[in-house]
């Protein structure tokens, strides 16, 4: 059957027009799909072709625009999970087809992401891990990263509003990423996984959740996220940077580099925090508005201490190969935040 038999035949056949975020997102909405892939052999692999040479254009040929469609395909497989339970997309979500897709877009980015890590040596067994790890993030340039003075010192008003739309859907997110550590935790974690999602609800106070803080300051600013929660701001910067939280979301064998990226949030943003709340209270946000960010600065140092101590430190005495894992997730937070401040830094000076 050729492609422009199936084009005719179905809506899903139409799809192979599309773009490839388009084509992807109505694949995965398609209430039909296992069936329509059954009847139409054909069409399965010519997304798996144009997926692949999208994957060298990206990472191979570093084509950004396509890099950029690459990570927003995952972004949508990704939000499969957080779909309407009744829905199409939900139903679709551990198709065989949709994870081959995964698959296949997670093993070249990570192979790209290996690549940029290399200059960075895993610590020997006898270091102290936890010791090595807080110099990482401690050094790293995305802990000292100019956003943060440029908010503390410069940034007005829209600034600010474009930095609040920017955070909102990996703050909206940080519950469903803690909640996800949790099954198949080691019994020695659970205590501290418990705790951080304990305070990311507000500790039983239905005012205090953390997703609602943060949506009282966007109603504050008059800021209104819509279902996409701002996310089509992103630039592939700031998709792969959602991505990597997700990569260890979902997949099993990457649990330990979440567990790396989550340890090095907590310890990139009490010192970036203070200077946003400096700015904030700068240009006359208040301090009941911008309480999100406050209280992060004072909570999120007893995470990281918790992170560190408590769920890292356990887990590389029980099981030393974690080590490696946990190393490369928060290289893999580092790195790509480091590129969404980049990124993000020249989007506010053009405003």
């Amino acid at each position: 059957m050729n492609t422009s038999g199936t084009d005719c035949l179905t809506p899903a056949g139409n799809l192979l027009s599309e773009n490839l975020v388009t084509l992807i997102t109505g694949l995965l909405n398609e209430p039909y799909l296992e069936t329509f892939l059954t009847d139409y052999k054909n069409f399965g692999e010519i997304v798996h072709t144009r997926v692949y040479e999208s994957l060298h254009q990206a990472y191979h040929l570093n084509n950004l625009d396509v890099r950029k469609e690459i990570q927003s395909v995952l972004f949508q497989i990704y939000n499969c999970c957080f779909s309407p339970p009744l829905s199409a997309c939900a139903r679709n979500q551990y198709s065989p087809f949709i994870i081959s897709l995964r698959n296949i877009i997670e093993k070249s980015w990570l192979e790209f992401e290996t690549r940029r890590i290399r200059e960075y040596q895993l610590p020997h067994a006898e270091d102290n891990f936890v010791s090595r790890l807080t110099t990482l993030c401690r050094t790293h340039r995305a802990a000292t990263h100019p956003l943060f003075d440029y908010l503390s010192t410069q940034a007005g008003d829209r600034h600010f509003d474009y930095f609040f739309r920017s955070d909102t859907a990996l703050n909206v997110l940080f519950f469903d990423l803690v909640a996800m550590m949790l099954p198949g935790s080691y019994p020695f974690t659970r205590s501290e996984i418990t705790k951080n999602l304990w305070d990311e609800a507000g500790q039983g106070n239905e005012h205090h959740n953390h997703v609602d803080l943060y949506h009282s300051l966007l109603k504050a600013r008059n800021l209104r996220p819509g279902g996409d929660q701002f996310s089509s701001l992103y630039n592939w910067q700031g998709l792969t940077g959602y991505n990597v939280f997700l990569l260890g979301g979902v997949n099993r064998q990457h649990y330990f580099k979440l567990v790396g990226a989550m340890a090095m949030t907590e310890l990139l943003d009490p010192p970036q925090y203070s200077k946003l709340v400096d700015g904030a209270r700068r240009i006359g946000i208040s301090d009941k508005n911008i309480y999100y960010y406050s209280e992060h600065i004072e909570i999120d140092v007893d995470h990281a201490d918790g992170w560190l101590n408590k769920v890292i430190q356990p887990l590389i005495d029980f099981d030393p190969v974690s080590r490696h894992e946990i190393y490369t997730g928060a290289l893999l937070r580092l790195e790509t935040c480091a590129d969404y401040y980049d990124d993000l830094l020249n989007t506010l000076k053009k405003l």
